[in-house]
């Protein structure tokens, strides 16, 4: 037998969008737009960070910080990953 899934109780206006979805299926319905919800702002806090990752390299490639001059971005333990992901994106674009 499964497990019965928890509850979240929520208070919405009386026009959310929730509600233009029949009775029935509104429990399936929000549970797939909380969940596409979740992965937007993970997609949103990747592409931020993405963006200052951006700004901290300079038009030939070279590191430079805004911010405090005395961070050394390399001695981040992602930097390398990082510059990885950010030289496949822009690869992407030409």
């Amino acid at each position: 037998m499964s497990k019965p899934l928890p509850r979240l109780h929520l208070r919405v206006a009386q026009d959310n969008p929730i509600y233009s979805v029949p009775a029935g299926q509104r429990n399936q319905k929000a549970d797939e737009w909380l969940r596409i919800g979740a992965t937007t702002e993970k997609l949103e806090m990747a592409a931020a960070k993405i963006e200052k990752l951006l700004r901290q390299i300079g038009t030939n490639g070279s590191i430079s910080i805004d911010e405090d001059p005395n961070i050394d971005p390399k001695q981040d333990p992602n930097f390398e990953r990082d510059m990885k992901l950010i030289k496949s994106i822009m690869s992407l674009g030409g």
